[in-house]
């Protein structure tokens, strides 16, 4: 069936491309290329250098039209809509085409060599929507395709460090999540983030203690939707890389990151976080002491975080009141069962080391849902 659409799509944006490859007719033909991309996975292969080296043309020709602006805030938003929508059909290409993708760069005489630099330039692009595209992108080739960004990785990383910025959500969002899969396809080995770490740390803490500023200096006192789970996810995935980046510091953000942890309704991004956040009480017990105004107020927020494995994800989303004694809470899920374990285990060495009198303080504050829960699956 795509043998029977998509040529005459290639061939209609060439010949309007060849005119005026800014011609607002392409974005559908865009649009539509990049779903049909995705769905066909490698039955998309026929087309795929032919839709790469012109998404790669359009991209090219809008840098060099916008490039002519002296000033960017005289750009207007709809002249860079050719090169969004043909960023997002590359990454519609990656997410079709997986670990393929690599080789399809490598296979294309006019483009491959320049695609690394070409993601460089996107990704500290000056119009946010560009930066909000190309950090989808940053984020699926680290997943699908990392030789791809291996040479370039330590500009990509300060780009997208230096767009955590929540005055624009949607590019921070983005690059949190970008962040997040480069730890994760990292593993253990620290050394490609060892020069960013402590930057991108300091970086995390103001989104998940709300003590963010706007561009005059001013406090950003609403949280902006999605930020917060998203900084936790990725100091999460940051900490199972080498808990050391996190683990020093932890008192001073331990309470916003296990807000964060509540709030996310992902279960496998929470299996990072969670992972990478064990590991860090691990590496600093003593954060517990010193993260708050109480030892009771601290240990309760940690409780707080672990209830969230048990609601189910749209009460999360849509901030359903779990902490009453008629919600049925939800098992542990069994796939992360090693993942319970370490969770149990924790538990119960927060407990022991609080002492009876801090514990019993702690119970004190708990709803009757969350204290029969907590005796019943980890045993505390």
């Amino acid at each position: 069936l795509p043998g029977m659409y998509v040529p005459p799509i290639l061939k209609r944006w060439n010949d309007i491309g060849r005119e005026n490859p800014m011609d607002r007719s392409l974005l559908p033909l865009m649009e539509c290329l990049g779903s049909v991309t995705v769905v066909c996975g490698m039955n998309y292969q026929p087309w795929a250098v032919e839709t790469f080296e012109m998404a790669m043309s359009t991209i090219e020709g809008s840098m060099l039209i916008i490039s002519h602006y002296n000033d960017i805030s005289d750009v207007d938003d709809e002249l860079a809509d050719p090169m969004i929508c043909a960023i997002d059909l590359i990454d519609g290409l990656i997410e079709g085409l997986g670990s393929n993708f690599a080789t399809l760069v490598a296979g294309s005489a006019r483009f491959g060599p320049t695609f690394p630099n070409l993601l460089q330039q996107i990704v500290a692009h000056d119009i946010p929507g560009v930066r909000i595209s190309a950090f989808a992108v940053l984020g699926d080739l680290a997943r699908q395709a990392p030789t791809l960004i291996e040479a370039g990785l330590p500009t990509l990383l300060s780009e997208a460090i230096s767009s955590i910025d929540p005055m624009h959500p949607a590019v921070c969002n983005n690059s949190l999540w970008a962040l997040g899969e480069i730890c994760v396809r990292c593993g253990e080995n620290a050394g490609p983030l060892t020069p960013n770490a402590a930057d991108l740390l300091q970086n995390l803490i103001p989104l998940l203690m709300g003590n963010s500023i706007d561009i005059d200096g001013n406090p950003i006192d609403t949280p902006v939707p999605g930020i917060v789970e998203n900084a936790a996810i990725t100091l999460g995935r940051l900490a199972c890389v080498n808990p050391s980046f996190v683990a020093p510091e932890l008192g001073r953000f331990l309470l916003g990151w296990c807000y964060g942890l509540s709030k996310i309704s992902n279960p496998t991004e929470r299996k990072d976080a969670f992972s990478g956040f064990i590991l860090a009480l691990r590496a600093n017990p003593h954060s517990i002491q010193n993260a708050g105004p109480g030892l009771s107020q601290t240990i309760g927020s940690i409780l707080f975080a672990v209830v969230s494995w048990h609601v189910a994800s749209d009460d999360l989303l849509e901030g359903t009141n779990v902490l009453h004694s008629n919600y049925g809470f939800q098992p542990f899920p069994s796939e992360f069962v090693e993942l319970k374990q370490s969770l149990t285990q924790l538990l119960t060495d927060i407990k022991a080391s609080a002492g009876q009198e801090s514990w019993n303080q702690v119970e004190s504050q708990m709803p009757i849902n969350v204290k029969r829960l907590m005796k019943e699956v980890y045993n505390v």
